[in-house]
C-alpha cells in the first residue's frame, strides 16, 4: 500500500503536467476543422511554439486571439486551459493568483468536455485533466467519475485507466482508514464505558462500606450505653464487689461469735 500511495502523488503532479505537454503539441493539427479559419490556425500554431518554449503567458495571449478569431475553436479553448494550469503551477506560492488561474483552467476544460462525442478525443482529454484536478484536491470520488467519462469517450486512453485505478485505490484506502478510526473510537468508547461502570461500582461499594462502618460505630455506641432497665458493667461490678465485701464481713463476724461462744463453754467447764 505504501508504494501505491507514493505512486499516486507522482501521478498527481508529474503525470498531470506531462499530459498537458503532450496534448497541446499533439492537437495543433486538429484545428483544421470546417469551422476554423486560416487566422485562428496560425494563432494556435504560434501559441504552440511559445508553449514548447515554456513561454506560457505569451502562448496564452495567442490562444485568446485565436478564440477571438473563432469563438468555436475547441482546440484554442483547450490549449488556453492548459496554459492557465501551467501558470497556476508557476504561481503556486500566490494562492489568490493560483486559485484564479485554476478556476479559469477548469472552466475551459469543462466547456471542451461538454462537446462529448462531437469532439470525442479532445473531450476525453479534457475530462482526464479535470479528473487530475479533482485528484489534487483529494476529491477522489469526483476524479473517478471524470476518468470514467474520459474512458467512455476514448476506451483506449491508458493514462485515464491507470489514474482511475489509482483514484479507486486511494478512495478505498481513505475508507479503510476511516473505518479503522471509527473502530478505534468505538473501542475507546467501550473502554471508557467499562471504566465508568467500574468507577460507579467502586463508588457504590465505598458508600456501602461507609454506611456499614457508620452502622457498626452506632451499634458499638449503643452497646456501651446502659439501657433504661439495665446496669452498666461498671456499676454491676461495683455492686458485686460491695456484696462480696459484706458477705466477707458477715463471715468474719460469725467466726468471731462462734469463737466467743466456744471460749465461754470451756470456762464454764472449767
Amino acid at each position: 500500500m505504501k508504494k501505491i500511495t507514493s505512486y499516486m502523488f507522482s501521478a498527481r503532479i508529474g503525470r498531470f503536467l506531462m499530459m498537458l505537454g503532450v496534448v497541446i503539441i499533439g492537437f495543433s493539427s486538429l484545428s483544421a476543422q470546417s469551422t476554423s479559419t486560416r487566422k485562428d490556425r496560425r494563432l494556435i500554431n504560434s501559441g504552440n511554439s511559445l508553449y514548447k518554449e515554456q513561454k506560457f503567458a505569451d502562448a496564452k495571449v495567442k490562444y485568446r486571439e485565436a478564440l477571438q478569431a473563432n469563438s468555436g475553436s475547441a482546440v484554442a479553448r483547450f490549449n488556453l486551459a492548459l496554459c492557465n494550469a501551467k501558470l497556476a503551477a508557476l504561481n503556486k506560492d500566490n494562492d489568490s493568483i493560483a486559485s484564479r488561474l485554476l478556476a479559469e483552467s477548469a472552466e475551459g476544460f469543462t466547456e471542451v468536455a461538454r462537446l462529448g462525442r462531437d469532439k470525442a478525443e479532445l473531450a476525453s482529454k479534457a475530462n482526464y485533466n479535470l479528473g487530475n484536478m479533482r485528484f489534487e484536491s483529494e476529491d477522489y470520488q469526483g476524479a473517478i467519475q471524470l476518468y470514467k467519462q474520459a474512458l467512455r469517450l476514448n476506451p483506449g486512453f491508458d493514462e485515464a485507466r491507470r489514474n482511475l485505478r489509482i483514484a479507486q485505490l486511494k478512495l478505498q484506502q481513505n475508507q479503510d482508514n476511516k473505518d479503522n478510526k471509527d473502530d478505534k473510537q468505538d473501542q475507546n468508547k467501550d473502554q471508557q464505558d467499562k471504566q465508568d461502570k467500574q468507577d460507579q461500582n467502586k463508588e457504590q461499594q465505598d458508600q456501602q462500606q461507609d454506611q456499614q462502618q457508620n452502622q457498626d460505630q452506632k451499634n458499638d455506641q449503643q452497646n456501651q450505653q446502659p439501657k433504661d432497665n439495665e446496669l452498666s458493667p461498671q456499676v454491676a461490678e461495683q455492686i458485686l464487689n460491695a456484696v462480696e465485701n459484706n458477705e466477707q464481713h458477715a463471715r468474719q463476724a460469725n467466726n468471731k461469735g462462734e469463737k466467743a461462744k466456744g471460749g465461754n463453754a470451756r470456762l464454764k467447764k472449767w
